[in-house]
C-alpha cells in the first residue's frame, strides 16, 4: 500500500531558481476550480499556469486523483473552527457555518465531496470536531455521536446544494405557461399561495433551519 499523498514528504526540486511545490500547485488548482470548475483543472492547464512542463507535475503528484485528494484536503481545513465553543449549540452551529461557507466559496467541491474517502487530516479534524462539539449533549456514545454529525452534516450540504441550485434558476420555474395551467387547475392551492405572496422565493434561512434541527437534539435529548 502506497503511503498517502498528504503523509509524503515534499519533493527537492530539479534545480530551478524556483522549483515548484505541491502547496503552490494546489492553489492555483483550487483557484482554477474555483473560477471555472473541476473540469478545467489538468496537469496541462496547470502546467500552462505555472510556466513549467506537463511531466514535471508528476514529479509532486503521481496521477491528478492525488492531486484532486489534496485540495480537497486543503478546502477542509476551512471547515475546522479555530476556537471550539465550550457549549455544544454554538460549538454545533460554528461548525455548521464553517462548513457551509467552505461549500459556498468552493462550489466544486460540493459534487465529488461524497466520493472522496475521508480519510484525510483535515476532514478527519473535521469529523472529529463536529463529535466533539455535541459531546456535551450526547456524551461520548459512538453510535448517537455518529448519527448526531451526519445529521447535521447532511443539513448543511443538502440545504447548501439547493441554495446554490436556486441562486442559479431562482424566478425562472415560477413564470412558465406549463406552470399557470397547473396552478389554474385548482388543485395545488398552496403553492399557487407561495407564488401569489410578495416573495414567493425568499432567500432560504440556514440559521434558522440549523435551530430547528438543533431543537430537536435537545428536545430528544435533554
Amino acid at each position: 500500500m502506497s503511503t498517502p499523498i498528504w503523509a509524503r514528504p515534499e519533493p527537492k526540486g530539479r534545480g530551478r531558481q524556483n522549483p515548484l511545490s505541491r502547496r503552490g500547485i494546489v492553489g492555483v488548482a483550487i483557484a482554477i476550480a474555483d473560477d471555472e470548475g473541476i473540469e478545467a483543472v489538468s496537469m496541462r492547464r496547470l502546467a500552462r499556469e505555472l510556466h513549467a512542463g506537463a511531466m514535471s507535475l508528476y514529479h509532486y503528484f503521481e496521477n491528478r486523483d492525488e492531486l484532486l485528494e489534496l485540495m480537497i484536503d486543503t478546502v477542509a481545513a476551512e471547515m475546522v473552527v479555530p476556537e471550539l465553543p465550550e457549549q455544544w449549540r454554538p460549538a454545533v452551529e460554528a461548525v455548521a457555518h464553517h462548513s457551509r461557507d467552505m461549500f459556498r466559496r468552493h462550489t466544486w467541491v460540493l459534487p465529488i465531496f461524497q466520493d472522496v474517502p475521508a480519510v484525510t487530516p483535515n476532514l478527519l479534524r473535521h469529523i472529529e470536531q463536529s463529535a466533539r462539539s455535541v459531546v456535551p449533549l450526547a456524551g461520548t456514545d459512538p453510535v448517537l455521536l455518529s448519527s448526531l454529525v451526519s445529521a447535521v452534516d447532511d443539513f448543511t450540504i443538502g440545504f447548501t446544494l439547493r441554495e446554490l441550485s436556486g441562486e442559479e434558476r431562482r424566478g425562472r420555474q415560477w413564470d412558465s405557461p406549463e406552470l399557470r395551467a397547473l396552478l389554474e387547475s385548482g388543485e395545488f392551492p398552496l403553492v399557487a399561495g407561495f407564488i401569489a405572496s410578495d416573495s414567493p422565493m425568499p432567500p432560504p434561512d440556514f440559521a434558522l433551519g440549523l435551530k430547528w434541527l438543533l431543537d430537536g437534539f435537545e428536545a430528544q435529548l435533554a
